[in-house]
């Protein structure tokens, strides 16, 4: 868990932060608290907290004032300034001397999980902790709630399985989508901002009745919302979707599209009801722009759907099999059938589509996209290109031979030997202090999140955990046999603040390095 310190002098306000999220669920704890920054202070060598948070007005020591102190001798914590509109300009001189953000009152407690988890790594601190669960569960269960949308009628098999069924007859699907023009975000962090936003919409969404989030083929993030009633189901204002549209744009720095269905009367019609959402969305391709759509206030064009369960099924299966041939075939059979050239706009809803189910089956391959096309590959801008169907076509099959050449080039490179080999990598570079899981991503040619997930499956614990384990290890290792000073086996295994070393050492060890020797 990310330890948690509140600084605050008022007690109510206090409780009211310990209490405004369900703090554990995102990975976090809440270690301790203080009434003023002399006792937060006195605290903090206690405690040793990841992140403070603290206000800015206080008496003894203000919130500046604190933060100044705490981080001359502790350069590595992390501080998030809670500030009112009066406090604004002294939270911009914060910034300047070291801390990390500041949150102006009133915010929601989205703003700061989000500002939580930009610091440093605590993004795939979390995500490392969220994947402690059954993932063969979770991923089962996604792969029916795919099932249930890309295909008509599959509700009466599925029932006999693990799927719950649903309690309500009154339906509506929203898809939302991660707008892949002019965005400013790299595709590895994408993926993990898309399960936190998952998460948070979880959290967020509060109806009259039930709800089932989870991904599609192209990862778009799917809610099925089950009212009670008709009247709950027509009431519904979308208010939860556009905060989230809000949020990614001003404290991600991406920009997403929503789509809403048609009112939903049966399970029998939940693919339909899902196809209007992509529907809906294929109006961002032809606007550029950021909003919800909803597919009750536009006028479709009276396209049918361009996949099915079955195509896609059969392109993964190709895919496992690296047949090159056999999706080709599948994929100029299924354009040749709906005619996709006599719309443009349609068209290019159709070329994204099939692109994101090969970038979807990579990314669980833990390929990097950018190891197979290069830095800097946008579709997105190749495809909407003025240029015949027939070029565009080409340059999605090309898409598609590239990554089975790749992946036929790099086969042996299974989960125990990228565990293997991400634990010699730590071996050889643990002395230097900029090494970070990217790093080792980089070398292996594995997108991070892969790299955790084998990584933790092989050796039970996680990367981060792991590179500290070797560093103290070593660490203690040095102390024992050399008479030299603590700066200098600091920086031997990639330290470059003896304070701070110390602080880490004594929080594995549950002693000061001073100690070893007496202790041995």
């Amino acid at each position: 868990m990310i330890k948690i310190m509140i600084v605050d002098d008022m007690p109510v306000y206090r409780d009211y932060l310990k209490n405004f999220i369900d703090w554990n669920s995102y990975g976090f704890e809440i270690c301790c608290e203080a009434k003023d920054g002399k006792e937060a202070i006195e605290l903090y060598d206690l405690f040793l907290p990841d992140i403070v948070l603290t206000d800015i007005v206080m008496p003894y020591m203000d919130g500046l004032e604190f933060s100044e102190t705490l981080l001359k001798n502790n350069p590595d914590v992390s501080i998030i300034l809670i500030t009112g509109n009066s406090e604004f300009e002294y939270a911009r001189k914060a910034l300047k001397m070291g801390v990390c953000d500041y949150i102006v009152k009133p915010f929601e407690k989205e703003e700061l999980i989000i500002a939580l988890l930009k610091l440093q790594d605590n993004i795939n601190k979390v995500l490392e902790l969220q994947n402690e669960q059954d993932e063969f569960m979770e991923e089962r269960r996604e792969q029916q709630l795919r099932q249930l949308v890309y295909t008509k009628n599959a509700y009466e098999e599925l029932i006999y399985e693990d799927l719950h069924p649903f309690s309500y007859s009154f339906f509506l699907i929203v898809t939302v989508r991660i707008n892949l023009y002019e965005n400013k975000v790299e595709p590895e962090e994408i993926l993990k901002w898309k399960q936190i936003l998952s998460a948070m919409l979880d959290k967020m969404i509060e109806i009259n009745g039930e709800k089932e989030i989870f991904h599609d083929y192209e990862g778009n993030i799917v809610t099925i919302l089950n009212f009670k009633d008709k009247q709950s189901m027509e009431k519904y204002e979308r208010y939860e979707f556009e905060d989230i549209s809000k949020l990614a744009k001003e404290h991600i720095g991406f920009e997403i599209s929503v789509g809403i269905s048609d009112y939903c009367y049966s399970t029998k019609h939940l693919s339909n009801a899902y196809f209007q959402t992509i529907q809906a969305l294929s109006n961002s391709y032809a606007e550029h722009q950021s909003k919800i759509y909803d597919y009750k206030s536009i006028n479709p064009d009276g396209r049918s759907e361009f996949y099915s369960w079955d195509l896609i099924d059969e392109i993964n299966k190709s895919l496992e099999i690296l047949s090159y041939e056999r999706i080709e075939n599948l994929i100029l059979s299924e354009l040749d059938r709906i005619k996709e050239y006599e719309n443009n706009e349609f068209a290019v809803m159709v070329y994204m589509s099939l692109l994101s189910i090969l970038f979807s089956y990579f990314a669980k391959q833990g390929r990097n996209i950018d190891d197979i096309f290069g830095k800097g590959f946008h579709p997105y801008s190749v495809i909407n290109e003025e240029m015949s169907y027939t070029k565009q076509r080409l340059f999605l099959c090309d898409c598609y031979k590239k990554a089975i050449d790749y992946q036929l080039g790099h086969q042996d490179t299974k989960s125990a030997q990228i565990a293997k080999q991400a634990k010699n990598y730590i071996k050889l570079n643990y002395a230097n202090s900029e090494m970070s899981i990217s790093d080792i991503s980089r070398e292996l040619l594995v997108n991070q999140t892969y790299l955790r997930r084998m990584f933790k499956d092989e050796y039970q614990m996680t990367i981060s955990d792991y590179i500290t384990k070797y560093r103290m290890e070593k660490a203690k290792e040095l102390i024992q046999k050399e008479n030299t000073k603590l700066s200098y086996i600091a920086f031997e295994v990639g330290y470059n603040d003896t304070s701070y070393f110390s602080k880490c050492f004594k929080k594995y060890f549950g002693y000061l390095p001073s100690d070893v020797k007496n202790r041995q």
